[in-house]
């Protein structure tokens, strides 16, 4: 069976969850790499264990499970930790991630599967997707959102925000954009005309 593969990507705090989760609603199996990327870090999952090797005990919490929070902090100030921190996760991402597509339960859905990524070109993960969506919003609003949602300064939302690709890069390699910039209506509505031409474009026999 040909399964549809959608990536949807974009900066932190631009509106990917909400997309997918239309994209649920529509009738699509969606998945979440920032879920899968807890998953393979699991107490003592081999990621877990590589990680804790590279950054010692203070990479755990109390409770046994790694202290993301610490880490963040860790990465955002240290690209060499980041880089070897994202060498032991992308490729255990990757492959939980194909794994999860290729074994999806589809019965009763739409042959297609949307897969949040954030990081989709950094790791070239891109190769696995038929087609890349972009989320876009304005640089204000995602500063907001990620400071809201982190519970960061607006100056640590900018360090993460810098991390990433820029928007306008993204833009370039995606085959369609969805500007989030009004109510969440409108984006829905601008999920559902999407996904009308790219069924008709793929899915249509």
């Amino acid at each position: 069976m040909k399964i549809l593969k959608i990536a949807v990507t974009g900066s932190a705090g631009s509106g990917k969850s909400l997309v997918c989760k239309r994209l649920r609603q529509i009738g699509l199996v969606t998945l979440d790499c920032d879920i899968i990327a807890r998953q393979v870090v699991k107490p003592g999952m081999p990621g877990f264990i590589k990680i804790v090797e590279l950054f010692g005990q203070k990479a755990v919490n109390k409770d046994g499970t790694l202290d993301r929070a610490g880490l963040r902090d860790i990465i955002m100030n240290d690209p060499g930790m980041r880089q070897k921190m994202e060498d032991i996760l992308h490729p255990r991402i990757l492959g939980e991630m194909v794994f999860q597509m290729e074994h999806a339960e589809y019965a009763n859905k739409k042959k297609a599967v949307a897969v949040e990524v954030p990081l989709l070109f950094e790791t070239g993960m891109d190769e696995q997707f038929d087609v890349t969506i972009v989320v876009a919003g304005m640089d204000t609003e995602l500063l907001k959102r990620i400071s809201g949602r982190d519970n960061v300064s607006m100056a640590n939302a900018r360090k993460m925000l810098d991390l990433q690709m820029s928007q306008e890069e993204k833009i370039k390699r995606a085959d369609h954009v969805i500007a989030n910039k009004g109510t969440r209506s409108e984006l829905f509505d601008s999920v559902d005309n999407l996904f009308d031409k790219i069924q008709k474009d793929f899915l249509t026999t």
